[in-house]
């Protein structure tokens, strides 16, 4: 019985970890978008999340129950905006742009494969525990 606890267990952090890698590169390629629509703002400055900081933050170990006590005080329980980052990648041109189409859209397939590979991950999981329940079942 013990181990299947253990396998339960296993099970659910692995579904939980992709699940919180497809929010992260759901949010990178908004970022990614952002910077490709401001390729041509003057000054703007491209930008990413920083991802192992945020799944690091994700599975922390070490998580405390934050509460609001009065009405003063900072909500700070429901933190969900990703940490974002200056992304240097691009040079930075005469109008203070630092913009590369090229690179950006480079990061975005990238970007949208390490989504997709997550998302068939998930489908084999759970098609893996639908399997499981059938053969116990007959």
């Amino acid at each position: 019985m013990t181990e299947i606890k253990n396998v339960n267990k296993l099970f659910d952090q692995s579904i939980g970890a992709l699940s919180k890698a497809m929010d992260l590169y759901w949010f990178r390629s908004q970022a990614i978008t952002s910077n490709i629509s401001n390729a041509e703002t003057p000054g703007y400055k491209s930008m990413d999340i920083n991802f192992a900081h945020e799944l690091e933050k994700a599975f922390a170990k070490d998580k405390t129950n934050v509460s609001k006590t009065k009405e003063g005080h900072l909500d700070i329980t429901d933190n969900t905006s990703a940490y974002i980052i200056p992304d240097y990648s691009g040079a930075t041109k005469g109008d203070g742009n630092n913009v590369d189409i090229d690179i950006q859209m480079g990061k975005l397939a990238n970007n949208a494969s390490d989504y997709n590979l997550s998302a068939s991950l998930v489908r084999k999981k759970l098609q893996i525990l639908r399997n499981a329940i059938r053969y116990a079942q007959n």
